[in-house]
């Protein structure tokens, strides 16, 4: 119950921003950017460094950087899979259930540091082409989604069953 509520209150607080559509899909794709790399738990604040960097968002962005965190293993493992896709080679993470995160990451700072060799290479093409991917992908739906159905979202999201509807952001 306390989750759902808090994604709730979240969901409310990030369609009620008065920033524009560009600057809230901006930061929320620029918030997803440091997920695809190993951050160790600092990446929602390196999502808002970012979008400071860029002026984007910073509510949005966190938000990203959160999103990005809880669904992290599943990123680290793509990043595996496309490189692994793209260069042709085959690496020793195959299946989610095989990875043990710890070692999977020592190895692969062990291949970026000894000359973008083995794993290390394949993480780092598969991060580049997902970053460029997602953060596209993440910006374009969440331009189209702030711009056109903002209200609508917001009224559905923050109405109970004899709530009075938002009319204006806050």
């Amino acid at each position: 119950m306390k989750l759902k509520r808090k994604i709730k209150y979240y969901l409310i607080r990030l369609f009620r921003l008065k920033s524009s559509p560009h600057q809230v899909a901006l930061g929320l794709s620029i918030g997803l950017i440091p997920n695809w790399l190993p951050t160790f738990g600092v990446g929602p604040l390196l999502s808002v460094g970012l979008a400071k960097l860029v002026k984007a968002n910073t509510v949005a962005a966190f938000i990203g950087g959160i999103i990005g965190t809880l669904i992290w293993p599943l990123l680290f493992i793509l990043n595996y899979q496309v490189g692994s896709f793209l260069l042709n080679r085959h690496t020793k993470i195959d299946e989610p259930e095989e990875v043990v995160y710890i070692d999977a990451i020592q190895h692969t700072v062990e291949g970026v540091v000894d000359g973008f060799h083995s794993s290390g290479f394949l993480f780092l093409t598969g991060a580049a082409i997902n970053i460029l991917i997602s953060s596209l992908l993440s910006y374009f739906i969440m331009y189209f989604l702030f711009k056109k159905y903002n209200l609508q979202i917001l009224n559905k999201i923050s109405s109970r069953k004899y709530s009075n509807k938002i009319s204006l952001r806050e």
